[in-house]
């Protein structure tokens, strides 16, 4: 069949794909008690023109796309120009006068590859992007919203609470990170499926003044430790 793989005589694997979402209520640097002011941003790197500023023409730099809106902050990662984005705050700053900030920075992802027709995208519109980027609402716990396989409203959950598109900049703010794999099946895949990867990274990104394991203290007390390697 071309929707799948043939593993064994009468054994047949379909291509398929796994998601994963993970909220974020990142708070920046907030101090409990007071109004949170964090915003996203966008980073993409862009080759510079050769020119009298690139004479040589290896230079590059980055491009901030500030995320203004909840409807304006459906966003798709973008290996090409190393997309990533930062969640800042705007009332903290470092020691070079920067807004301190945490990095999200994407790993290899996917977006489906279902036509928006499919039934399913009638529960599951948020896979659609990659990161969507909301003001916090305690009620608001679940792209697809509460049950969302009972629930017989279209578009519950993230596709609808973006409709609001209410104000990022300076705000109590989660991130909706959406990622995962494609599987096409191979012969290696069975009886026992190896490990797929798939993930993100949250980074630092001027939240500390200079790399935080500078200060590290060793374990006086700790005993090394010894590990044994062999190649059979």
């Amino acid at each position: 069949s071309e929707y799948g793989t043939q593993l064994a005589p009468g054994l047949y694997a379909p291509y398929h794909q796994h998601f994963f979402v993970a909220r974020m209520h990142m708070a920046v640097d907030a101090t409990p008690g007071k109004k949170t002011a964090n915003s996203v941003v966008q980073i993409d790197t862009v080759a510079k023109p050769t020119g009298p500023q690139n004479p040589h023409g290896n230079a590059f730099v980055v491009r901030e796309t500030l995320l203004e809106s909840e409807g304006d902050a459906g966003r798709d990662c973008r290996s090409i120009s190393s997309r990533h984005w930062e969640i800042r705050n705007n009332d903290k700053v470092n020691r070079n006068g920067m807004p301190t900030a945490w990095r999200l920075v994407p790993h290899k992802n996917v977006l489906p590859f279902a036509s928006p027709e499919a039934k399913f995208q009638r529960r599951a519109g948020f896979l659609n992007h990659n990161l969507w980027v909301t003001n916090y609402n305690l009620n608001e716990r679940f792209p697809g919203g509460e049950f969302p396989n009972q629930n017989p409203r279209v578009g519950a959950g993230l596709t609808t609470w973006i409709q609001r598109d209410g104000n990022l900049v300076d705000g109590n703010l989660v991130l909706w990170y959406v990622f995962g794999v494609t599987h096409i099946p191979r012969l290696e895949d069975w009886p026992v499926m190896p490990v797929e990867y798939t993930g993100f990274a949250l980074k630092p990104s001027g939240f500390f003044d200079r790399s935080p394991v500078i200060n590290t203290e060793l374990e006086e007390d700790a005993a090394p430790t010894m590990v044994a390697k062999s190649c059979l």
